[in-house]
């Protein structure tokens, strides 16, 4: 089964777009301004974790086995991902698993720092996991 990656395509897109704005402006004296840009990068973050989630499982379910990542923690999902080559590096996906379960108790700035640097990171990591998607969708 051919998996349409839009959806993936377009999260990863909108993060891409509000990061770049991001590094526009992230010098501006504005902080309103640069509160709400923060919060689109995390709130960006968030969808395409999540649907990078969603498609691991999928890919991983039509291609590997039905139901394998059926009751398996997210840990055990990013091995098996490995495993087969969408991803490369099991532990920073669990830091970016950690950092999406802190955005729901975003109320320092410290924690927001934390979330935004590891959403700046996941970029490069959700275009790598896209591409052996499409490299490996049949």
């Amino acid at each position: 089964m051919i998996l349409n990656l839009d959806s993936l395509k377009n999260s990863i897109t909108a993060l891409e777009k509000s990061i770049n704005v991001y590094n526009k402006y992230n010098q501006n004296d504005n902080e309103d301004l640069i509160l709400t840009i923060k919060s689109g990068i995390i709130q960006n973050f968030e969808v395409a974790f999540e649907q990078s989630l969603k498609f691991i499982q999928r890919w991983l379910n039509e291609n590997v086995s039905p139901n394998i990542t059926s009751g398996i923690t997210k840990k055990e999902l990013f091995r098996l991902a490995a495993k087969h080559s969408l991803i490369d590096d099991v532990e920073k996906w669990v830091k970016f698993k950690d950092a999406g379960n802190l955005t729901s108790h975003i109320y320092s700035s410290e924690v927001s720092k934390e979330v935004i640097n590891e959403a700046l990171d996941f970029l490069h990591y959700s275009k790598y996991l896209l591409k052996h998607l499409e490299d490996n969708n049949e």
